[in-house]
């Protein structure tokens, strides 16, 4: 999505600027607009006071100090602001609709026509802030060993995530209402580090009277070790829901598509998603109070999410559940090192480093499916809105299908990697 602040127009159908504030007046995008057959055209329009770049302010305090035992210990604060954050929402909202009487089908009526579908509708003025603690303890052993330490806890919360996420706001009304969690929001962060000087070769603990040739080979040698480990990455649930719904008028249900009785329609349309933004999909489920939305001891281990936590909206609202509201699996994993210097001249040293990622080769797995089918309807395996989604009509929801993404370092299977420098 970088291309949309380095190119703040971009459509393949057409381009202008949209004049006035969000909401925007479609005016100068029809005139604009000459293809006479156009339908449900989709297109991208950019606030005129689109402002580039983004800003962030940023500050740090840290406080130093030598405890005993040559240990030294750091506590840090470290935040940011962001401000003039990319904001994403639709333009061109469903404000009504037709029926067609013989079959009941509903016809949205959108604010400026039909000759465009949802505006793809962009601005800037989006707000996040970050703050963390950030400790760390060193300490060093006589006898070539070094210890350390961090743990990081950290918030990053806004109503966007700026241009690195370039989400659309759940609420085309109001974008406050995406006040949540950001995409790279990690509440807890360590690492535990070592680094040891194995004592062989000349002036160590063990065959200190090598000769030259053998303590090339043997001597300077350190091992070193990472743990790392960190707890999830939030989790943005996503609802598929239809812009209009169908009443049934004999019983009061819902479904998707209008009901015709003896040639007449006994279902009449409802207006599902405030304002549409279908074509977006970015609608959240409602949460079931009281419901855990993990599972316990689930019979299937790769499902973590319990549908029964989240139902579909009443017609008419939004899902109450927050941006980032949950979180997913944590991540964990040990590497290790091994590295010599060999002087071959005076001038010339020779650097080898061997290293081991994810050493104990564990599987770290990405967040699970988080997409809850529109299953409206009475009958069958269906849900009316309120009732709680089961494991049938959730289908894959919840399940983890693929471990983290990584081609080498944190989050990959286990890899060895060698590499030799030669510096003169």
């Amino acid at each position: 999505q970088g291309e949309d602040l380095i190119q703040p127009i971009e459509s393949d159908r057409v381009s202008t600027t949209a004049t006035g504030r969000y909401p925007i007046d479609p005016l100068p995008i029809i005139k604009n607009f000459n293809i006479n057959t156009a339908t449900g055209i989709g297109v991208r329009a950019y606030a005129p006071g689109y402002k580039v770049p983004e800003k962030i302010l940023s500050y740090t305090f840290s406080v130093q100090q030598t405890l005993p035992f040559s240990s030294v210990l750091q506590v840090a604060y470290v935040g940011s602001q962001g401000r003039n954050l990319f904001l994403r929402s639709i333009a061109n909202k469903v404000v009504g609709f037709t029926m067609n009487p013989t079959t009941g089908a509903a016809t949205a009526v959108r604010e400026f026509g039909s000759r465009f579908g949802e505006i793809d509708y962009k601005t800037t003025g989006g707000t996040d802030n970050y703050n963390s603690m950030q400790t760390t303890l060193n300490r060093r052993f006589s006898k070539g060993l070094t210890l350390g330490a961090q743990w990081t806890w950290a918030h990053s919360i806004g109503n966007t995530g700026g241009s690195n996420e370039a989400n659309t706001a759940t609420n085309p009304f109001n974008f406050k209402a995406d006040h949540g969690n950001n995409s790279f929001d990690i509440r807890h962060s360590a690492n535990l580090t070592a680094l040891y000087e194995l004592p062989f070769g000349k002036g160590r603990r063990f065959t200190s009277n090598l000769n030259k040739a053998a303590d090339a080979i043997i001597g300077g040698w350190q091992l070193g070790g990472v743990m790392n480990a960190r707890s999830g990455l939030p989790i943005d649930i996503r609802i598929t829901r239809p812009d209009i719904v169908y009443r049934d008028t004999r019983n009061n249900t819902f479904v998707n598509s209008p009901i015709v009785v003896n040639g007449a329609p006994v279902t009449v349309p409802v207006i599902n998603t405030p304002g549409g933004g279908n074509s977006r999909d970015v609608r959240f489920p409602s949460v079931v109070a009281g419901v855990n939305p993990f599972l316990q001891n689930p019979t299937d281990k790769r499902f973590i999410l319990n549908p029964a936590a989240f139902t579909i909206p009443a017609p008419g609202t939004f899902g109450n559940l927050g941006r980032g509201a949950l979180h997913g699996p944590g991540l964990s994993q040990y590497d290790l090192t091994l590295h010599k210097k060999f002087n071959l001249t005076e001038r010339v040293n020779t650097d080898l480093r061997i290293e081991v990622y994810n050493l104990l080769n564990k599987g770290n797995f990405a967040n699970p499916a988080v997409r809850l089918n529109n299953v409206l309807g009475a009958s069958g395996n269906t849900l009316q809105p309120g009732q709680p989604y089961t494991a049938t009509t959730g289908g894959s929801f919840g399940s983890v299908l693929s471990t983290v993404e990584s081609a080498v370092g944190l989050g990959a299977q286990r890899q060895v990697q060698i590499s030799l420098r030669v510096s003169f």
